[in-house]
């Protein structure tokens, strides 16, 4: 059988503190027959001799900043491979990331995904794996969620191959349309063209640094109406797909999505001054919440806790919604003690194991 040969593109916008990291865990794969594409988005923090530095063995693209989808659309259109794998040069990869997604890579799969282990800013395991997912968790269940609430669990964008033949049919993507998270839209148009494989074992780190647009250690309110915005816009262009594709989705059919309806309750809840839907108010965005919490893949267990959580945060004064809201989000302000009670009820899933790449960014980690 002729093996695949995979693209890497590396995105990055003044991030030279961590892109030396995402390059070599890109070029030391266990799987041979990939090529390396870096696109600098217009750095100025001398990201680009990192790149140069490189030589032959990547594949340099430099460009004035255009932001993260333009950088991407740009990386893509650079690639030859059949396999295409974004990675945030502030992420990395294990080195069997791509011999292992490869292996995956059937007939009819669309994507492979694998879940991310959490670094910090020095690159020391923080110990939890995104996203968790439900134990029994395939193609079959992907597809359903996906058409009764237009999303689902998947990992950050460094955790997700994506097969040719699928990606070409929705790259490029115009960022006037779309201006963030491509990760969302590829991964939920996946699930309506073909299979969507998740591998269990973690291939890939997902760094956290206090400037990443989805993670965080502390609670930004400020920052609620960014997530909750984020999603409308991929919501649009999934329901469009959709029809294209001649599968019926309601056009608010994310109202449905679990995730979008917590930041949305938390973004209300917290800086209704901040909250970009004006008609929304408390009763109808907790009524959405506590639906999209019933229709979510979770286990019945889990599913109750998270009704209990939006329930208490819409009902409690803003101060202690507040703490709710980052206790829930923010693992670096979760008390061991919760962190415990969250891991032995399956809210969160953690690792021991050691991090490569944090022994790479940090040798004396």
């Amino acid at each position: 059988m002729q093996q695949k040969l995979v693209s890497i593109v590396v995105t990055n916008f003044n991030y030279a503190r961590f892109l030396r990291v995402a390059i070599d865990s890109a070029l030391a794969q266990t799987y041979r027959l990939i090529e390396v594409i870096v696109v600098d988005d217009g750095s100025t923090d001398g990201s680009r001799g990192i790149i140069a530095s490189y030589g032959e063995r990547v594949r340099p693209i430099f460009k004035a900043n255009g932001g993260h989808i333009s950088a991407q659309n740009a990386g893509y259109l650079a690639t030859s491979g059949d396999v295409v794998l974004f990675l945030d040069a502030d992420d990395a990869l294990q080195p069997t990331a791509i011999e292992r997604a490869v292996a995956a890579m059937a007939p009819g799969v669309s994507a492979v995904q694998m879940p991310v282990m959490t670094i910090d800013e020095d690159g020391r395991p923080l110990g939890s794996v995104l996203p968790v997912l439900p134990k029994r968790w395939g193609p079959a269940e992907i597809r359903r969620t996906v058409r009764r609430t237009g999303f689902y669990p998947y990992p950050p964008t460094s955790g997700n191959a994506y097969a040719r033949w699928f990606i070409a049919r929705i790259m490029p993507v115009d960022p006037a349309r779309v201006h963030a998270g491509l990760d969302g839209v590829l991964n939920g148009t996946a699930a309506l063209h073909g299979d969507v494989i998740v591998l269990r074992d973690p291939l890939a780190y997902y760094r956290f640094h206090g400037s990443n647009a989805g993670a965080a250690f502390r609670l930004r309110p400020e920052r609620l109406n960014y997530y909750v915005s984020l999603d409308i816009p991929r919501n649009a262009f999934l329901v469009e797909e959709a029809k294209r594709l001649g599968i019926a989705l309601k056009p608010g059919i994310c109202e449905r999505a679990f995730y979008y309806a917590q930041y949305r309750l938390a973004s209300l809840k917290l800086r209704p001054d901040l909250h970009p839907i004006a008609d929304d108010t408390l009763r109808s965005v907790t009524q959405r919440f506590l639906e999209a919490a019933f229709l979510a893949p979770d286990p019945p267990f889990r599913r109750v806790l998270f009704a209990i959580w939006g329930l208490a945060v819409a009902l409690a004064r803003v101060s202690l919604a507040t703490q709710l809201v980052e206790l829930r989000f923010c693992s670096g302000a979760r008390p061991k003690v919760l962190e415990t009670v969250f891991r032995a009820f399956g809210l969160v899933r953690r690792t021991q194991q050691r991090s490569a790449a944090a022994r790479t960014a940090d040798p004396q980690a």
